[in-house]
């Protein structure tokens, strides 16, 4: 490694350059991701730069309206921009009837304010089946920036299929313990499979909430083992580094997903 020494002249003019350009630049330590270069705000005809927009867009004045089916709810809609300025819808689906429900996908539909839709979306569900009386999250990205500005209304709808068939496993989340570590919050627990069948594709979501009981943040955690047979149980460990730029949450949920081994119908 070479390091070069600058004479005290030098020195104190690098400095003064370095702390004019952080102040003409306050967007640098926000807008770009890793690897992204600053000249991703495009000068247009008019000299202004593609994202000078973000800095009058408010997300927290757009009206967000869940249209829920008979038997699945939407609760807990939330939206936030990130670090890196793209806006994020937050939220969980609660099937309410007591009939497991598959082939979910959540619709987001967004409309400026004079009723036109701008921009339409489907995202599939992270998971293949929902048994009743369960929650899944789920996250968006908006990625059309250019039309943040224009954003007055959101409409979230789910759409589903009737699954009928019983599910053999029935895998739970037990013996949760949580406590800090450093800049970590680490929660610890086991899962147990304490259905007849053998379960495969297991997912384990976790999801913090804010006194609102709007959701804030969604973590998987990754599972040493995703096939368990009767019986059998397996711990896990998530950990959620508690820095500047995690949500405020006040608490937080489990979710358990999985699908049986055996030959589904086609």
């Amino acid at each position: 490694m070479t390091s070069v020494k600058l004479g005290k002249k030098a020195s104190d003019i690098f400095v003064s350059l370095i702390i004019i350009i952080f102040f003409l630049s306050p967007t640098f330590l926000t807008s770009c991701k890793p690897g992204e270069a600053y000249s991703q705000y495009a000068e247009d005809g008019s000299g202004n730069r593609e994202g000078d927009s973000l800095y009058l867009f408010d997300y927290g004045k757009i009206e967000i309206e869940n249209t829920s089916s008979i038997d699945l709810k939407i609760n807990g809609s939330n939206l936030y921009l990130d670090i890196y300025q793209d806006l994020i819808v937050l939220g969980e689906i609660e099937n309410i009837s007591a009939e497991n429900k598959t082939d979910i996908e959540i619709t987001f539909d967004f409309y400026d304010k004079y009723g036109n839709e701008i921009i339409s979306a489907d995202l599939p569900a992270a998971v293949n089946y929902l048994r009743g009386g369960s929650t899944l999250p789920f996250w968006y990205y908006v990625t059309e920036r250019e039309k943040y500005i224009d954003i007055f209304k959101l409409k979230i709808g789910v759409n589903y299929k009737d699954y009928y068939k019983s599910f053999e496993g029935n895998p739970i989340v037990e013996s949760e313990s949580y406590g800090y570590t450093g800049d970590y919050l680490i929660i610890e627990g086991r899962i147990i499979n304490l259905g007849r069948g053998r379960i495969r594709n297991l997912k384990l979501f976790c999801t913090f909430y804010n006194e609102k009981d709007q959701v804030v943040f969604i973590k998987q955690c990754y599972l040493p083992v995703e096939e368990m047979d009767h019986g059998k149980e397996q711990g896990f460990v998530l950990k959620v580094l508690l820095d500047e730029y995690l949500p405020d949450f006040t608490h937080y949920s489990f979710g358990i997903f999985f699908e049986d081994d055996i030959e589904m119908p086609v």
